[in-house]
């Protein structure tokens, strides 16, 4: 049985790295730039496919770095840690920020560029799921502080009581996740574009777009299973309509996080073509 549950894990990770590093197909390529509304060019075409692989590469290792790592650092601690899949869409999370954060945007030679063209949130991630963020933060915050206030004594079949610290932490992380969220969005949107070549801005928006839905996605799925911790804690409390009913809600959080992740990380949005202003040039 130890053996089962090693060669298990170490399987899962050959195979999550195996398809993780497995060559871009053009195909793929021209597959996701018809999905975002993009025409390949040869100056944009090594980005688009650089992209895709690294950031496919870097979300794979976070997730498995969320999967694996905190119960190993809870083992070295002396503790007893399972997995967890709130950390493996945090490590998702943080997969997609940094692929989007290390994109080697080419640049043309001579005197550098950056284009002026004002770029808002709403124009790359939909405003119901801008709306689906906040509303989230809001329940994860509040489902954590009832948790915490909730009456406990009648002992339940499926939750035990909660733990106060674990629970603040929980607040904690959803009210820092449900601010943070949208405001590290809008840095990923609003860094400078270090061209103005349109096929290279294209391109650029095409992956920005990308880039926070993954954020949105495995962001919202975070705010998910802390909604489902709180829900499955006040499972265990003394009102009995909480008995009754926040079993259901627990479930299907857990669900909706990984729907959630796997359908808005991956979803295609076109862009709106803003009319560009000037060019602002600088020395090389």
């Amino acid at each position: 049985m130890a053996l089962l549950g090693l060669v298990v894990p170490l399987a899962i990770v050959a195979f999550a790295l195996r398809r993780a590093y497995s060559e871009v197909d053009d195909g793929f390529v021209r597959q996701w730039a018809r999905a975002h509304g993009l025409d390949l060019t040869p100056s944009n075409r090594l980005m688009v496919t650089w992209y895709l692989f690294t950031a496919r590469v870097l979300r794979t290792w976070g997730v498995l770095g969320g999967l694996f790592l905190p119960p190993l650092v809870a083992a070295a601690l002396g503790g007893r840690g399972s997995a967890n899949f709130v950390w493996a869409f945090v490590g998702y999370l943080v997969g997609a920020i940094y692929a989007e954060r290390s994109l080697a945007r080419p640049l043309a030679p001579g005197r550098r560029s950056a284009s002026l063209v004002p770029r808002e949130l709403a124009d790359y991630l939909p405003r119901r799921l801008l709306r689906a963020q906040r509303g989230l933060g809001a329940l994860a915050v509040a489902g954590g502080i009832g948790a915490l206030v909730a009456p406990y004594g009648v002992r339940s079949p499926w939750f035990e009581r909660p733990d106060g610290v674990l629970f603040v932490a929980v607040t904690a992380g959803a009210a820092v996740l449900g601010l943070g969220l949208e405001r590290l969005q809008r840095w990923l949107v609003q860094r400078p574009q270090p061209f103005v070549e349109p096929s290279l801005v294209a391109a650029d928006d095409a992956i920005r777009s990308q880039s926070v839905h993954s954020v949105a996605g495995s962001g919202i799925a975070v705010l998910l299973v802390l909604c489902g911790v709180s829900a499955g804690a006040l499972g265990a409390s003394d009102v009995q309509v909480l008995r009754w009913t926040m079993w259901v809600f627990a479930a299907l959080s857990f669900v909706l996080a990984l729907y959630a992740c796997l359908y808005y990380g991956h979803r295609a949005w076109r862009v709106p073509r803003r009319v560009p202003g000037r060019a602002e040039a600088a020395p090389a």
